[in-house]
């Protein structure tokens, strides 16, 4: 008779919490991807746009629309970064939540191989006890054999 193990519902539920924590961690990482891209450009932007600038005579008055674009420019760059720092610590976070459910799928994998080896141990004993059993009824059969061909071998 084949026991169902009670355990298997538990490792499919952890096995279903690692593929979401993988899933998150992968939308993390993306997320992530794409703030480091913004940041990126953010920043090429302000040197391209610095380069043309530098070209310009001090008393031009794209010189100021430049200045107060610049502004707005870093604000924006500095928007990115933080961004982009909010995205690594939300990648970091969803790599210590795939950890935490690894950890747990592999604690319910642990206890189902020791209830395992129990159970064989179990089952050793019993086959270990079977097999004493038979060879102590084989030996008594044959001392009441002997005994009854010789009965002065009946006692050893």
């Amino acid at each position: 008779m084949s026991r169902r193990d009670p355990l298997e519902p538990l490792r499919r539920i952890r096995r279903m919490a690692v593929d979401e924590a993988k899933a998150g961690l992968a939308g993390a990482m993306r997320g992530e991807d794409a703030a480091a891209a913004r940041l990126a450009l953010a920043g090429e932007v302000i040197r391209h746009e610095t380069m043309a600038a530098s070209a310009l005579d001090g008393g031009c008055p794209g010189v100021g629309q430049f200045v107060l674009w610049l502004a707005g420019a870093r604000s924006r760059e500095r928007e990115a970064a933080a961004a982009h720092c909010a995205a690594g610590l939300e990648t970091a976070s969803a790599r210590c939540a795939l950890g935490d459910a690894r950890a747990a799928e592999r604690a319910v994998e642990t206890m189902q191989e020791r209830q395992a080896a129990t159970r064989a141990a179990a089952a050793a004993r019993t086959e270990q006890a079977v097999l004493d059993e038979a060879g102590q009824e084989a030996g008594r059969r044959l001392r009441a054999a002997r005994h009854a061909i010789r009965p002065e071998m009946a006692g050893g």
